[in-house]
């Protein structure tokens, strides 16, 4: 897409590793022009909502909690994060304030300057306006064919939490949504999904199966890029009905060759998934919300490298006076057995061109998915001074949480 984001340092970085260590560096925070239809596409959520209570978080940050009032897109989250330097982008959040909020990733949803209008300003009346307008209920069109461009098709990777679908062959962007065979939900996600001439309907209904099998990463298809192809699309009134409920708000559904075409984003939320899509791969993540997922979430720490330097340390045991991981360099192949190593704790503490080698990370894991954690700063020099409170941190690791941390931060409450 063109007209991306050019002088946006600080928030690329962000995005990559906003719950890593930072290297503190000092920049102006700029960015180049985009569109409004641009800023909407990108966005993982966009609300308005009040914020009642602001922490700040390691390492160089601040959570807000807020609560939501309009949803523009996708869902609201519960909190927002964003850096506590304005010269590293970071928004001027105050209590009590109500904001228009365009949020981007989905377990830390991160906010920027650029994504914060306090609402009652002209900026925010003017999206406001423009959002109701691009959002507002789409009056029923007759039946027609049209020529219709299809954009990245062959080219979107589809991902049920970590479980890798493949390159959907068929799918396909066009008028600023994604499309997919109504098959897609049976073959690849395993819901059942019928067509009813009568109706005229596509009915599509939740599934006990989502224990997937890895796809073979040789079979799964290889990206197919090419320019965008002009495609007959055929309307004529298609209903979706999903968990029996006929959805009223939607991007029209129509047939091409002899597929039918639904939107991807309004049938994967009305399923219960959060939609994730990630521009720069073309990838669409779905996500299940943390509190619809069973089974223990159980606590993990890793330590991420903060040199520039790609790779981390999964901590597998952590006592007063040492830890032992293991170091992931980039992407290794799943047959290379990486070893522990057992070092003192002092080795996490060490600077490098006098910044600290490496950055805390804890997160839940879970058999779908990993959740990032938000960890004060309280926490953090407690676990860098007191041995003892090592050692309790240590016990935890690998046990389920008794309890899921306030507003997704760790502190030392939930140690003691």
């Amino acid at each position: 897409m063109r007209g991306r984001i050019h002088g946006l340092l600080c928030f690329v970085c962000l995005l990559g590793l906003f719950i890593s260590f930072v290297t503190p560096t000092a920049y102006a925070c700029s960015r180049g022009p985009t569109t409004l239809e641009e800023d909407f596409l990108e966005a993982s959520a966009i609300f308005t909502a009040k914020v009642t209570s602001v922490d700040d978080v390691y390492p160089s940050q601040k959570a807000a909690v807020v609560e939501s009032d309009k949803v523009f897109k996708g869902q609201s989250p519960a909190f927002v994060l964003t850096n506590d330097d304005s010269d590293q982008c970071g928004a001027g959040i105050e209590v009590g304030e109500t904001y228009l909020f365009y949020s981007r990733g989905w377990d830390l949803p991160y906010v920027s300057v650029f994504d914060t209008h306090l609402l009652s300003t002209e900026r925010a009346e003017k999206l406001t306006q423009w959002l109701s307008d691009r959002t507002q209920k789409q009056q029923p069109m007759p039946p027609r064919t049209e020529s219709i461009l299809a954009h990245r098709q062959g080219e979107i990777r589809i991902f049920f939490e970590h479980h890798d679908r493949g390159y959907s062959k068929k799918s396909f962007i066009t008028n600023n949504s994604i499309y997919v065979p109504f098959s897609f939900f049976s073959e690849s996600l395993w819901y059942s999904a019928d067509w009813n001439e009568d109706k005229r309907e596509i009915v599509i209904d939740t599934t006990n199966r989502l224990d997937f099998e890895e796809s073979d990463p040789n079979v799964l298809l290889p990206p197919h890029s090419e320019a965008p192809k002009v495609i007959s699309a055929a309307y004529n009134e298609i209903k979706i009905k999903v968990k029996s409920e006929t959805l009223e708000e939607h991007p029209e559904a129509f047939v091409s060759g002899d597929e039918i075409f639904v939107p991807l984003r309004v049938v994967a939320e009305k399923l219960g998934y959060e939609v994730e899509w990630v521009h720069t791969t073309s990838s669409v993540i779905l996500h299940l919300p943390l509190e619809q997922q069973s089974g223990p979430k159980t606590l993990a720490m890793r330590y991420i490298n903060n040199t520039g330097l790609e790779g981390h340390l999964e901590i597998e045991r952590l006592t007063a006076n040492e830890i032992t991981y293991r170091a992931y360099q980039g992407h290794l192949p799943e047959d290379i057995e990486v070893k522990p190593e057992t070092v003192p704790f002092e080795e996490m503490l060490k600077e490098e061109l006098g910044y600290r080698r490496y950055g805390i990370q804890f997160y839940l894991k879970m058999d779908k998915q990993d959740i990032r954690l938000l960890v004060s700063h309280e926490l953090l020099r407690k676990i860098e001074s007191d041995a003892s409170f090592r050692e309790k941190v240590g016990a935890n690791l690998g046990e389920p949480m008794k309890r899921l941390p306030n507003n997704g931060i760790l502190t030392e409450l939930d140690f003691e």
